[in-house]
């Protein structure tokens, strides 16, 4: 394990951004973001709704993943959190993994886990590695109500990748753990095993064919001053 590479993660824009042993390499996310074919159901409410209210709508749902991720990994961190805290849907999709919690008692886990595949230069952080009836699990949390799409599949199979690249460990299973179903249970607790990291590597590839075959370069990070002051000048009359 000596030889693990140094991964930087930095945040700009809200976004996540990784240097690996001090080269960028792309995130999972921003590669299928960008390259993943959309599902139907999404596609079809793009053409229905606004610029705005897409805009408006992605970022109070992204707000709210934040949040329940940062709960989630407090929680398995041993820490206290105040429901009271949060708003109602927030608070129910946390009360969900909870009970997800309770129920299947996770053991040896991490959180919050950088990842990275020197061979394929690409980066990203695992919400979750650990063990589950005896076997070594990868779990992605997702917030979302819909379902689990073609996309979660495949970032969690580069994800299993890395973390098997880099640690030469095997995974023996991966899951996700969807908090905003509809489901009995309250969550949707899958096994994803209908993807390969094959398919994987053909959306990357799409991915650097739209950026005419190379990885693009990272946002300019701009800086600014913590504080702004005027200097008021009178003007005698």
């Amino acid at each position: 394990m000596s030889n693990l590479p140094t991964i930087v993660r930095k945040e700009i824009d809200d976004s996540h951004y990784y240097w690996v042993d001090g080269v960028f390499m792309p995130s999972v996310t921003r590669i299928l973001d960008e390259a993943a074919p959309k599902e139907y159901g999404l596609l079809n409410w793009f053409k229905n709704n606004t610029p705005e209210d897409i805009e408006a709508t992605s970022n109070a749902a992204k707000k709210k993943g934040t949040a329940v991720h940062d709960a989630c990994e407090q929680l398995l961190n041993g820490i206290e959190i105040r429901l009271a805290d949060y708003p109602v849907e927030s608070k129910k999709l946390i009360a969900r993994f909870y009970d997800w919690y309770k129920l299947y008692q996770p053991k040896n886990y991490q959180t919050e886990q950088t990842v990275a595949s020197v061979s394929n230069k690409f980066a990203g952080t695992l919400d979750f590695i650990g063990e589950l009836n005896g076997k070594k699990v990868l779990i992605d949390f997702k917030t979302n109500k819909s379902a689990v799409y073609f996309s979660n599949k495949l970032q969690i199979m580069a994800y299993k990748h890395a973390y098997e690249e880099m640690y030469e460990e095997k995974i023996d299973e991966c899951y996700i753990l969807r908090l905003g179903s509809q489901h009995k249970a309250g969550y949707e607790f899958k096994l994803i095993d209908d993807v390969t990291f094959d398919d994987f590597l053909n959306i990357y590839e799409t991915y650097l064919r739209m950026h005419g075959g190379i990885i693009p370069e990272p946002p300019t990070v701009e800086a600014y001053p913590e504080t702004l002051k005027l200097e008021i000048i009178s003007l005698k009359k």
